[in-house]
């Protein structure tokens, strides 16, 4: 059994399709708060039962931290690591998310079985993994979000990351912001590396063949670098497929939430 919590409409039916599969329970929001505001659930009790929640806005990021101090089995959704279009429907006319338990993104390579690699066919090939640039220009910074500055405690990530870098390298750094309108395939195209904390974009650089510098919460972490005083010395890593694999086998399109595929998958996570 499990227990998930309504926020805001659009993040609801995944959780409660998920919750649904599980025989779970549904907590009820008495209305849709603003995102730094904290959901009323007057249904919620305790945490008994591990908890389904859809990003940390809305007061579920302190569910997720009372979860992580017990600590307490928690389900996490968030955006697909590709092909998800954040709400839209993506690459197969269907709406798909990330799903992960006790962690906001899938930090190592999972062992994946056959019904795994079954599951995953349908994105394979859309997915073109680019030999490694080992020349560019400038180091292309991307920032975490002011909400995730926020919940994880990094205020000044962009300066003291800047700071880093630049205690190091003499190559120009180019920050992108969360909300940059400009092409990040173009940005890639010139850059020697590409570091974050915790955004999918690393996946883009990755894939794009510019070696990656993140955090220890990123799902870039399997074939990245997280030391930035290093950055002159970037990691190529050889399971770029292995890895990419991992993720796609994670997140789950709104059939395979509904049908019971995600929560028996996330639910029995077998460790590489």
């Amino acid at each position: 059994m499990i227990q998930g919590f309504e926020t805001r409409e659009i993040t609801d039916i995944p959780i409660r399709a998920f919750v649904k599969s599980a025989d779970g329970t549904i907590h009820k929001k008495v209305k849709t708060v603003d995102q730094y505001e904290n959901t009323e659930w007057p249904s919620f009790k305790d945490f008994s039962l591990p908890i389904a929640v859809f990003g940390v806005l809305r007061g579920t990021g302190d569910l997720i931290k009372h979860c992580m101090a017990k600590p307490q089995v928690f389900f996490y959704f968030d955006h697909a690591y590709r092909f998800g279009k954040r709400h839209g429907s993506g690459l197969l006319n269907e709406k798909i998310y990330r799903i992960t338990r006790n962690d906001f993104s899938l930090t190592y390579i999972d062992k994946l079985e056959k019904d795994d690699y079954d599951r995953i066919e349908k994105y394979k090939k859309h997915i073109d993994i680019k030999p490694w640039k080992k020349e560019g220009k400038y180091i292309l910074v991307l920032p975490p979000s002011e909400h995730a500055k926020k919940f994880y405690g990094c205020p000044d990530w962009e300066e003291d990351t800047i700071m880093q870098i630049k205690s190091v390298t003499k190559r120009e750094i180019v920050v992108r912001q969360k909300n940059s309108t400009d092409s990040l395939e173009k940005q890639l195209e010139e850059a020697f590396a590409c570091v974050s904390f915790n955004t999918t974009a690393c996946i883009d650089a990755l894939l794009n063949g510019v070696p990656s510098f993140v955090d220890g919460i990123s799902c870039g972490l399997p074939v990245s670098k997280t030391n930035l005083l290093e950055i002159e010395q970037p990691h190529y890593a050889e399971d770029r497929q292995k890895w990419i694999d991992s993720l796609l086998a994670n997140q789950f399109t709104m059939s395979e939430i509904e049908n019971g595929v995600a929560y028996k998958k996330v639910s029995a996570w077998r460790f590489a």
